[in-house]
């Protein structure tokens, strides 16, 4: 099966084409340069997984009865 990984992958590379426009995302707006655009798209990936990791912490942290009843 590894055989034929390996010229399918070649195969694969050699049929991408490059793009013949110029197709902005969804977050493009005119005059702002990529370099802004990717920051900004950053901070808010790095806000989400934030807010994604606070919840996890609070819904996965002992109760308060089960922690005074552990000390006992």
């Amino acid at each position: 099966m590894t055989r034929w990984l390996s010229p399918l992958a070649v195969a694969g590379a050699l049929a991408a084409t490059p793009s013949l426009a110029d197709h902005p995302g969804p977050f493009r707006v005119e005059g702002m340069s990529p370099l802004t655009t990717a920051l900004i798209t950053g901070a808010v990936a790095f806000a989400v997984a934030l807010v994604v990791v606070v919840l996890v912490m609070v819904l996965t942290r002992p109760s308060a009865d089960r922690s005074e009843s552990d000390g006992e």
